[in-house]
């Protein structure tokens, strides 16, 4: 398990209320209750980065590589494999929103690439794993070569 960037997610990233419409825990008004600020739509919930300790692009970077640096090798990594590795899909969700709002990877869902599906197919797609991640080398990094 990835402690470090588990602990980090909890410190600085924020979700919404899940939207799904079967989580027994969720408000009656999930879509009311997302985060306010600058967010990306996972379609379960969105995700932002705390106001008020947002953390930063690099520092996150720096965990990533320490932990996972594969997540960075250009390839998609959904939130299933993701959250195998940190033990929680719910962080892996968040992980993945995160990096996208910070500006290190961009995420993909089906309210990102296909909004324009009907709510449950798109919560269909989602489930099953289609909510992932893909770095995209910026220039000067040197992240491949650090990739084993």
């Amino acid at each position: 398990m990835s402690d470090n960037i588990f602990k980090y997610i909890l410190k600085h990233g924020v979700k919404g209320a899940c939207t799904c419409g079967k989580c027994v825990d969720a408000p009656a008004n999930p879509e009311e209750l997302q985060p306010t600020n600058h967010s990306v739509n996972l379609t379960f919930f969105h995700v932002s980065a705390r106001e008020d300790d947002k953390g930063s692009k690099e520092e996150f970077k720096a965990l990533v590589m320490a932990e996972h640096p594969e997540w960075l090798n250009g390839e998609e990594h959904n939130y299933i494999k993701i959250g195998a590795e940190l033990g929680n899909q719910g962080i892996a969700l968040v992980t993945i929103g995160y990096g996208h709002v910070m500006g290190l990877w961009q995420a993909f869902s089906p309210d990102i690439v296909m909004p324009f599906l009907p709510k449950e197919l798109k919560n269909q797609m989602a489930g099953s794993g289609m909510v992932s991640l893909k770095y995209v080398e910026e220039e000067g990094d040197s992240v491949e070569s650090s990739i084993h």
